[in-house]
């Protein structure tokens, strides 16, 4: 499997049926509280929500690019949603919502501010960070290959692209070793066979008498 890039660059939004879209524009205006709703409708907005976003973004966290098979899952907005100091307007925005890591999104990200101008139109704001969905990461950041030819070395091309390589810690040489590392778990996984996969799970289900 080649990866050329990392931060990933969303090409697609969810989507939704009309009476989903009408229950969420019946919440208006909206605030932070909105997204804890226990209502069915809230619920069924949220996991079909996530299952799509990881369906379109290959399983992949968008901030670091690593797999997310077996990690912590947030349903990420990239303009964050808090009543005092976010912008809970923009919390249902197809454009807003993406899946990260919990690492990313947690310990990194947090309430942080994207946003350097704002405007009523979400697609017209500027951000401070490369946005996965409305930016062409490619043109802020760039992975080149290493002596493997594994392109995993990150190199930003403007200030925005090094701001968001430094706030994501994708610079550092512990996230270009995990780059490297998802690599060859991807690969030996593609070059398992069925057959190889049967005789593993025999094994590992093997109890000794």
């Amino acid at each position: 499997m080649a990866i050329t890039e990392w931060y990933l660059n969303i090409e697609r939004l969810p989507v939704f049926d009309q009476t989903t879209l009408d229950y969420l524009e019946g919440l208006k205006p909206h605030e932070a509280k909105h997204w804890n709703l226990q209502t069915n409708a809230m619920k069924t907005y949220k996991s079909g929500l996530l299952t799509q976003l990881l369906e379109i973004q290959g399983y992949r966290c968008a901030y670091c690019g690593l797999g997310l098979d077996r990690s912590l899952i947030d349903r990420e907005h990239f303009v964050h949603k808090d009543q005092k100091g976010g912008w809970p307007e923009f919390m249902f925005a197809a454009e807003n919502l993406i899946a990260a890591c919990a690492y990313c999104n947690r310990a990194l990200k947090g309430c942080a501010t994207t946003i350097v101008t704002y405007s009523a139109i979400y697609s017209h704001c500027v951000f401070n960070l490369v946005h996965p969905i409305l930016d062409s990461p490619a043109t802020d950041i760039e992975f080149i290959p290493d002596a493997c030819g594994d392109a995993i070395l990150a190199k930003s091309l403007t200030q925005k692209g090094l701001d968001t390589l430094n706030f994501f810690e994708l610079i550092t040489p512990l996230m270009t070793a995990k780059r490297a590392a998802y690599l060859v778990e991807v690969k030996r996984i593609d070059e398992m066979s069925k057959n190889d996969y049967a005789e593993l799970k025999a094994i590992s289900q093997f109890k000794p008498s």
